[in-house]
């Protein structure tokens, strides 16, 4: 299976779902030259903040890339808030699998962002998120995103034509479900689907396997625990374990997101163990990097780590900055860990921008999935690097309040020897 995403937190909280179904995974912030020695490759095209036409380039140019293969299962994982180039990636995709499989079925997509497990459902064709609408919230706004969150709509907007297919269906006998969706197929670019449950989200797959012609399934990591098991590819003895190593060494937590989320995953961390706590205001993280300011809050960061103290390093959740401020933001971020990175003993970062802002200032350009924590909270080891160091990610608004905390208390008590053993009790659970 090949997973394409935009972000480097969906590339592996979509991934470690082919984890928790047997399926070796990994992580890539680039492509990779040659075979991947896993089952799954999870690709993070990094295409979520570029321009909407230069990320539909590149999404098109990695598809035509993979999509000869006939015997490829393509995911084409998306934000589940819909936040990015959702539409226009998703058109680019269709074109070029298209057009490097001039046969005469044409490729669909079958779409389902739902990811029940952290809330996020569709009813009716609208994205939601516990139950109102994405557009009626701070993350639409935050991204500077306007409409509203009819998926349809969106698409349309792409010259994609979409057929819905609502609870109802969803939710009929499977051979309803599965000649709805043929008979919608021969009419339209893209199912959207429905789901506020994982059964519905089970159901969808089961029918997508029925299609003429194999499809590009599109959505959250919701659909993805689905999809291998009804493929076929998923495995129920696990994937061959993968020894994580000992934390030897200070953790070091990288907070790029300024969500409630993120902002609350941190104070119940401060407040409830020994990590110091490292919040630099955003006009100093902006400042020139030889600033006395800024090499101020260097100096206080490695006297922790050599200290062996974990740290938990982010920009001062106020005041509240611009959008087209963060990539520079999550590059600053980067620089300041990167004085740190010899002595710790492993990365937790919270939002994908600065998570492989971090990776990619220490060379590091794949990750091995070994699990997760919480649902939507992978655990990794670095791969081809110069040393294992273990890598917890996460989308910024993902996890409870206690999720730092768990990865803090995970990371400093994990038995090396017993962590398969964790990760396996946690699928099965």
């Amino acid at each position: 299976m090949l997973i394409l995403a935009d972000d480097l937190s969906g590339a592996a909280d979509c991934g470690v779902a082919c984890v928790c179904a047997g399926l070796s995974t990994v992580v890539a912030l680039q492509e990779t030259a040659g075979e991947v020695a896993a089952d799954v490759l999870s690709l993070d095209a990094d295409t979520r903040r570029m321009d909407p036409e230069a990320a539909a380039r590149e999404v098109g140019r990695i598809v035509r890339n993979y999509a000869s293969n006939q015997n490829l299962f393509l995911y084409k994982k998306i934000d589940s808030t819909l936040r990015g180039n959702v539409a226009i990636e998703l058109a680019a995709a269709l074109d070029a699998h298209r057009r490097a499989n001039p046969l005469k079925v044409r490729t669909i997509a079958v779409m389902a962002p739902a990811f029940p497990a952290i809330g996020r459902t569709t009813v009716n064709g609208i994205q939601l998120a516990h139950g109102q609408p994405i557009h009626d919230l701070d993350v639409w706004r935050h991204q500077n995103m306007t409409g509203r969150a009819h998926i349809p709509d969106m698409l349309a907007n792409a010259g994609l034509k979409c057929a819905l297919l609502q609870l109802d269906a969803i939710r009929s006998a499977r051979s309803s479900l599965s000649d709805r969706m043929k008979l919608t197929a021969t009419q339209a670019d893209v199912l959207v689907c429905d789901a506020e449950t994982d059964e519905d989200l089970l159901a969808i797959a089961s029918a997508s396997m029925e299609l003429e012609r194999r499809p590009i399934w599109v959505g959250s990591a919701g659909l993805a625990y689905q999809l291998p098991h009804v493929a076929g590819i998923g495995s129920a003895t696990g994937v061959e374990p993968v020894m994580m190593p000992a934390s030897r060494g200070p953790l070091l937590f990288v907070i790029g997101s300024l969500s409630r989320n993120s902002v609350e995953q941190v104070r119940v961390l401060t407040s409830s163990s020994d990590t110091f706590e490292l919040s630099v205001p955003p006009e100093v993280l902006l400042a020139p990097v030889d600033s006395p300011s800024l090499q101020e809050y260097a100096h206080q960061l490695q006297n922790a780590i050599c200290s062996n103290r974990d740290v938990v390093l982010s920009p001062a959740p106020e005041p509240r900055v611009d959008l087209d401020q963060r990539p520079l933001l999550a590059a600053a971020l980067a620089r300041l860990a990167t004085s740190a990175g010899e002595g710790i003993g492993a990365l937790i970062s919270a939002g994908g921008e600065t998570a492989r802002a971090v990776l990619q200032s220490w060379g590091v350009n794949r990750l091995r999935l070994l699990g997760e924590l919480q649902r939507g909270i992978p655990v990794s080891v670095s791969e081809n690097w110069s040393r294992q160091l273990p890598v917890i990610t996460k989308a910024g608004d993902f996890g409870r309040s206690d999720a730092l905390l768990e990865c803090s208390q995970f990371l400093h008590n994990a038995d090396p020897s017993l962590v398969s053993q964790h990760f396996i009790r946690k699928a099965i659970q």
